[in-house]
Parts: structure tokens; C-alpha cells; sequence
């Protein structure tokens, strides 16, 4: 493959997204962007990276921010919604991971992870659109048996994370989180396995950016 591309990833909890994700980008040796985000908008913007954490991939409220003031965060009618809403913390961190992420679609080859990708670089061409899901039985399985839970906690977990997850698409990009509408590739991980979801992305990227 030639020039840069990116493939972003949308996940469900505990469909294993990330891992799908970070496995990719070492059979295609590019950089897989999740958390990392977090620290470059840290190093590009100055901001606290302990701010940024509580605000990453949570959609905005209405918050006090640290000098006082005191903002609603609702996207505006007549702009595209992930451009043009309050001042909550929550907005300025997803405007600079936008920031941060236009950047790299111009610099290099990469993997992001979450963070409306998909809908922020919607326009470019060099860019493949995954989203990973799983049937929430095997989903609940899966993180039980990785973080040591509870059954009933790990389900617990699954519901909160996705809704948090939900919510921050819709709100910033106002289109159904996980709608197969939005994306080029919609794979079920538990019915292939993440091996075989890595291959099957990686084929489809090959093709697409030969």
C-alpha cells in the first residue's frame, strides 16, 4: 500500500476493538492511536493530561470549568454537530483529539480508535471505516474472564460502557453509534475471532488503498 490511509475503528465493550485495533497496525506496521491520543493533545494543545482523561470519550454537559464559568454543551441546530457547541470541557477535548486526528490523516498511516473518526474524516478517501461488535453473551464472557469479574459485573460494565459510548457519538456526530449505515466494514468478533477480524481488515485495507 502506498501514501497514507487510516482505519478507524468503532468498538463495543468487550468485542475486543482495541485489541483488534492494535494487532492490525503491527501486521501493517503503522501506529494504532487510542490513549495515545490523550497524550499528544497533551504535548500539541498544553492541556493537563489528567483533565483529558475525564473528558475523553464522554460526550458534553452542562460543567463548571476551572475558572468558574459555567457553560451548556449542546451541539448548535445550524452547524455540523462535532463543529459547533458550548464550552464545556468535555467540547474542547473533543475539538482538539479532532484537531489532533485531521492531523494525522495528514501525516501518516495509522489506526485510531473510537473518538468519531469515522464521521471526522468522512470526507477523505483514504480512509476505511470498521466498526467490531459481538453478540453481549460473548462480550460479558470475554471481560469477565480478562479482568477476573463477576459475570453479573462484567454485564454490568458492558451496559455503562457502551451507553457512554452511545452517547458521545450520537451527541457529537447526531448519527446512531454503530449504525452499519456509517461504516465500511460492521464485523462480528465473536463469530470470526479477533485473529481472523484482524486478517479480514487487513485484506479489505489492502484492497482498498492498493
Amino acid at each position: 500500500m502506498s501514501n497514507n490511509y487510516i482505519i478507524t475503528i468503532g468498538r463495543e465493550y468487550g468485542s475486543g476493538g482495541l485489541e483488534i485495533g492494535q494487532k492490525l497496525a503491527e501486521k501493517l506496521g503503522i501506529k494504532c492511536y487510542d490513549k495515545e491520543l490523550i497524550n499528544l493533545v497533551a504535548e500539541k494543545k498544553g492541556f493537563k493530561k489528567e483533565i483529558l482523561e475525564k473528558a475523553d470519550e464522554k460526550r458534553g454537559s452542562s460543567f463548571i470549568e476551572p475558572s468558574g464559568g459555567f457553560f451548556p454543551g449542546k451541539p448548535s441546530k445550524t452547524l455540523p454537530a462535532f463543529g459547533a457547541f458550548g464550552k464545556t470541557i468535555n467540547d474542547k477535548v473533543f475539538l482538539m483529539e479532532s484537531s489532533v486526528i485531521h492531523s494525522l490523516a495528514r501525516e501518516e498511516s495509522c489506526v485510531i480508535i473510537g473518538r468519531c473518526a469515522d464521521v471526522l474524516l468522512k470526507d477523505r478517501d483514504n480512509v476505511l471505516t470498521v466498526f467490531i461488535q459481538a453478540p453481549k453473551d460473548a462480550r460479558i464472557k470475554r471481560l469477565a474472564e480478562q479482568f477476573q469479574l463477576s459475570e453479573e459485573m462484567a454485564e454490568k460494565e458492558v451496559r455503562r460502557i457502551d451507553k457512554i459510548r452511545s452517547s458521545y457519538y450520537q451527541f457529537y456526530t447526531d448519527r446512531k453509534w454503530g449504525g452499519r449505515d456509517n461504516f465500511d466494514l460492521v464485523i462480528n468478533s465473536a463469530a470470526l475471532g479477533i485473529d481472523n477480524t484482524v486478517n479480514l481488515i487487513k485484506t479489505a485495507a489492502e484492497h482498498k488503498f492498493s
